[in-house]
Parts: structure tokens; sequence; C-alpha cells
């Protein structure tokens, strides 16, 4: 089956449509001209018979006549010989008795004078190549007086309106394709566009929007079609998170699990080699170096182990400003060695809900050793609180190095860093203890400038 496209089925109904009545409309009102006008065309020259005969100038000289009126003159006998004629450029064969009495029906005419309901009688006729409206008047002693008037005027009024008649028409008719194609156009780019759009989404390309070009019906679908394909690319992006997630997860339970028996027993040796007599004061100090390296390798092992712990949330109705002051009073030395000034600014109107108080400080903290290991030469560390609705946002903003575009994308992924030291899942755990509250967190951050971390929490959980 042939496919026709949609501007096709819009524009060609509207088309043929207006075809038809472009050409039936200019013909009918044609042949309606040419009939009032002929109808008031045999009126005036009846009315001019009526005048030659009421005032006895059909006895006039019949060129007379013809020049007043400007029409032709016959006049015949009883018998339909021609009797006086003003038309005398006929051809021999036609300017002849016998063919000018078959031609103008002079008998039958003859006959439909003498019924006295009929006062007069017209008919068209052609001679010497001239066409002519013949009106006849029966005469004393059964002779005719034939008007012979022609019809040019009718015809080039008829011919005149015609042409008129069918320049409107096709004005007409190229006026409504031009106007049916642009609305045909108008319709079909946007559904064209939307058609494309949604193949490039079929072919896996959730990045891009659909431009919206109508505000219609077309446009609502485009919006909701955008929707639909963000709302796809976040469970995509959840989805593929999960499932590295899961993968991280087991990954590191494994490891936690194979590193921390040995690290244990590492410790225990390092730990009684140290109590011996005999060791040296560098052997002594060597162990130490040992000891603190174990540990920094244990508190590698107890992330990735909280990492691999499923999330289980202690939910209690408590203040949240508290919680957020008892962090960065746990954080003031650090951030005096290293030359940060802080500067706070809480909301005091922000009621009691219910969080995860251990969870929620951890997540916290993780953003604040972050802000800190941004700034080696120092800066200012920022927070504040502020709720809007039934949400409470905590900004964490420092004058740090900043973040490349690049590596924003990838900072919730688990086991990315830039760092030389840590694991890559400090962000990662935010956002899931985040998302276990019903919040998100959000990083905006320019290279040179600093970085902003917003921590959106649900007061409705």
């Amino acid at each position: 089956m042939r496919r026709y496209s949609i501007q096709n089925k819009i524009v060609l109904p509207f088309l043929l449509l207006f075809v038809l009545v472009s050409i039936f409309v200019p013909l009918i009102t044609v042949e309606l001209f040419a009939w009032k006008y002929s109808e008031q065309f045999t009126r005036e020259t009846q009315g001019w018979i009526n005048v030659i005969i009421d005032t006895g100038y059909i006895r006039e000289d019949l060129v007379k006549v013809q020049q007043a009126y400007s029409v032709e003159v016959m006049i015949f006998g009883s018998d339909y010989t021609l009797n006086a004629s003003t038309l005398t450029t006929l051809p021999d064969a036609e300017h002849n008795s016998d063919y000018l009495a078959e031609i103008l029906r002079l008998d039958h005419i003859k006959q439909s004078l003498k019924n006295p309901d009929e006062s007069s009688v017209t008919q068209d006729v052609t001679l010497g190549g001239k066409h002519y409206k013949v009106f006849y008047r029966l005469l004393p002693l059964g002779r005719l007086y034939c008007m012979l008037r022609p019809m040019e005027e009718i015809t080039e009024a008829k011919r005149t309106l015609t042409l008129y008649m069918l320049g409107i028409a096709i004005l007409v008719i190229a006026l409504v394709a031009f106007i049916s194609h642009r609305i045909g156009k108008n319709l079909t780019e946007p559904i064209k566009d939307l058609v494309g759009f949604t193949e490039q989404v079929a072919e896996g390309n959730l990045e891009e929007q659909c431009e919206i070009r109508t505000q219609d019906e077309i446009g609502d679908l485009t919006i909701a079609f955008n929707q639909m394909t963000q709302e796809l690319k976040q469970s995509r992006d959840k989805l593929i998170q999960a499932e590295r997630l899961a993968t991280a997860g087991k990954m590191s339970a494994s490891f936690a699990h194979e590193i921390r028996n040995p690290l244990s027993s590492m410790r225990m040796l390092s730990q009684m080699l140290m109590q011996k007599p005999e060791m040296s004061t560098e052997q002594r100090q060597s162990l130490q170096y040992i000891l603190e390296e174990i540990e920094r390798i244990d508190t590698i092992v107890k992330g990735l182990m909280d990492f691999a712990r499923p999330v289980t949330l202690n939910l209690e109705q408590q203040p949240l400003v508290p919680i957020l002051q008892s962090v960065l009073s746990l954080m003031e030395a650090n951030l005096t060695h290293h030359q940060i000034h802080l500067d706070t600014d809480f909301s005091s109107d922000i009621p009691d809900f219910k969080f995860d108080s251990d969870k929620l400080k951890q997540a916290f903290m993780n953003i604040v050793l972050n802000a800190i290991d941004a700034m080696p030469h120092g800066g200012t560390l920022t927070v504040t609180t502020v709720q809007q609705d039934n949400r409470v946002y905590i900004k964490i903003s420092d004058t740090g190095v900043g973040i490349s575009e690049t590596d924003i994308e990838h900072l919730f992924e688990p086991f990315f860093t830039r760092k030389t030291k840590g694991t890559g899942l400090g962000l990662a755990n935010v956002k899931r203890v985040l998302e276990e509250h019903g919040g998100i967190v959000e990083i905006e951050s320019t290279l040179g400038e600093g970085t902003t971390v917003t921590m959106l929490l649900s007061m409705g959980i």
C-alpha cells in the first residue's frame, strides 16, 4: 500500500475541494450572467420593436432603423419572399429567399405568432458567419418583420467574464495551495522532528532534547516525550549506578574479608616485637611506621566494609543544626591547621524532623574533609542551611582548586578519585545516604574558584 505523508493528506483534500469550487463557481456564474444578460438583451430589443411599431417608425426606410438601433432588418412577404433587407453583405448562397426562410424558420414562426398567447418570438441564427438574435413581428397581409440584433455584445461580455473568473480561480487555487502547503508544513515539521528524535532515543541516545516549535497539542506531545526521555535516562542511570554499587559492594566485602585477617596478624606481631627489650630505637621506629600504615589500611578496609554493608537508617525526630555544629567543632583543629576560615549561616526556623544523625554526620564530614583537601593553602569554608517548603538545603562552599567538568560527571562513581590517598568511596557513600533519606546531593564547581556541594533533605521522610 502506498504511503502518503500527513502533509499530502492535509494539502490534497483542501486543494481538490477548492479546485472544484474554483471551477464550478465561475462556470455557474458565467452561465447565470449570460442568461441574465440575454434576458435583458431580449427585453431591450423587444422594447425597440414596440417603439418602432407604436410610433409608426416601421414604415420608415429600413436603413434609418439600422442606423438608429445598430440592427439588421428583413421583411418577408406572405409567400416568404424577401421584400427588403439591410443585410446586403451575405454570400450569394445565403442571400436566397428559400434558404433564409428555412434558416429563419419563417413558416413555424408565422404559425406561432398567429397564436393569441404569443405576441413575439425570438431565436438565435448564424448568417454570414455572425451570430444574431432574431425578433419576429407579424405585419398586415401576412408579412413578417424580422429584426436581427448582433450578439457580439453578449459573446464579448461572456468571454470577458470567463477570463476574469478564470484568473480569479487560478489566483484562488494558487493561494489555497500555498496556504495549505504552509499549514501542512507547520504541522508536519514538528512531527518529523519528533519522529527523528524517537529514532535517536531508540538507538540509545538519551542526552538530547527535542526542540519545542509550537505551543499546541504537538508542542504538548513534544514536552511529554522530552519528560519521558529524561525519566528514562534517570532510570537508566540509576540502574547502571545500582549495578555498579552492587558489584562494588560484592568486591569490597570480599576484598575487606580477605585483607582484614592477615592485617590483624601483622598488627599483633608488630606489637609483640615492639615489647621485646632487645629491640633498638631504630627498629622500634620502623615497627611504629608499620603499625601506622596498618592502621591506615585498616581504615580503608573499614570504609570498604561500610560501603558493602546495606544502609539501615535509625530515624529519630531531632534538630539538624546541632548535628552540623558538632561535626564542625570536631573539625575545628583541622581547619585551623590548614588556615581555613569557617563561615556559618544556620537558619534558626528549621523544625525538628526525622533523620539518622550518625549517617548524616558521616556524609557531612566526608564533604567537609573533601573541602579541606581542596584548600591546601588555606581559604574559606562556608556552611549555610535554608528551608524551602518541605525541604532543607545544606550548602558547603569552599574557595579551593575546583573540579573539572569532566570529573564532576564521575564524582559519585565508586572508587573514582583524583587524590593520592583515599578509596574514592566517600562521595558514593554520601549519595547513598542522602538518597536513603529521600534527598539528593548536587555539586557545582569552577576550576580555580571553588566548589559548592548542596545536600537536599526531605522533611517528610
